[in-house]
């Protein structure tokens, strides 16, 4: 177990984690902390519970393995937010955190709504944690590369599957071959594709990439293209804001001349164009298998003036 993981977790749990075997954390995927009940490990797969040895067992009545207590979470939620819970305000009310090495912490509990609208303002009470663990996996796009790759020149690539199918793995192994000698701007709104921490990223993502982070997508698409000349621009989850602002600025690179290379939650062709993505925007589409075999390809399809092929 990475030591830079284990240190968000107290007692028992840290202990726990350090015994998982070299051969099992490798699959772990996501580490789940509930209050009272089980702590749980999911590798793509299946959902296992962990003891206090590092063993993972299938769930089962007469077993619980190691229970999380209150203590434990509100040591893990302080440790993700560096002792101070104010200053990631703004992370919290959007519902996740991401720590150094650009693993992700997921969380609910109680949402507290003040304003007239009835926003989410901040969540108290964390009753959940899920702490999705990154993987830098070199070689990942060869593939991928391989296919779509001419003459130096990669194509604007819409990458496309469910949680945990590889998509930010992919994208980040695409920057790292392709910014060895291209200029790209890589706009990492959730820390999770360079990982930066004090300014430097963590990750591997090119020698030639800027990395825009915590930057909004829209706010980084805009400013990249102005002052950083970039040949490729890469971004992670578009098609989420609800008012399609990153849309609205990878227009913008596009009719600028800048390749985009970008992913979204979609499974299918109609979810592409259930989120309004513009099809003249990228040539191909990449869905990946899903969460059992992470950054594999499916299927790639290619967009034409009147859709996708």
């Amino acid at each position: 177990m990475n030591k830079d993981i284990s240190k968000h977790f107290s007692g028992d749990i840290r202990s726990a984690l350090m015994k998982i075997s070299e051969g099992d954390f490798p699959r772990c995927q996501e580490l789940r902390l509930r209050v009272n009940r089980s702590l749980s490990v999911y590798t793509g797969d299946e959902t296992y519970i962990l003891d206090k040895n590092g063993q993972l067992f299938l769930p089962a009545r007469n077993f619980t393995g190691i229970k999380v207590t209150e203590a434990d979470m509100k040591y893990t939620f302080e440790s993700i937010c560096e002792y101070s819970v104010h200053s990631f305000s703004r992370e919290i009310k959007s519902g996740f955190i991401t720590v150094a090495g650009g693993h992700r912490a997921g969380f609910c509990g109680t949402a507290v709504s003040e304003d007239a609208f009835g926003k989410t303002l901040t969540v108290k009470n964390i009753s959940s944690i899920n702490f999705r663990i990154a993987r830098e996996v070199k070689g990942a796009a060869n593939n991928l590369l391989k296919r779509l790759m001419r003459n130096f020149r990669f194509p604007s690539v819409l990458i496309c599957g469910s949680v945990g199918s590889g998509k930010t793995t992919l994208l980040r192994d695409l920057s790292r071959q392709l910014g060895d000698y291209i200029k790209i701007s890589m706009i990492d709104s959730r820390g999770e594709l360079a990982a930066v921490y004090n300014g430097v990223p963590a990750l591997d993502v090119g020698v030639f990439t800027d990395v825009f982070d915590g930057y909004s997508k829209a706010e980084g698409i805009e400013t990249a293209v102005r002052v950083m000349s970039p040949q490729i621009i890469v971004c992670d989850e578009i098609g989420s804001d609800a008012d399609m602002s990153d849309i609205k600025a990878l227009r913008f690179a596009k009719l600028s001349g800048v390749t985009i290379i970008a992913s979204c939650h979609a499974a299918s062709i109609e979810d592409i164009r259930g989120k309004n993505i513009p099809e003249d925007m990228f040539d191909f589409a990449v869905f990946l298998k899903g969460s059992e075999h992470p950054a594999e390809i499916l299927t790639i399809a290619q967009f034409e003036k009147k859709g996708l092929s």
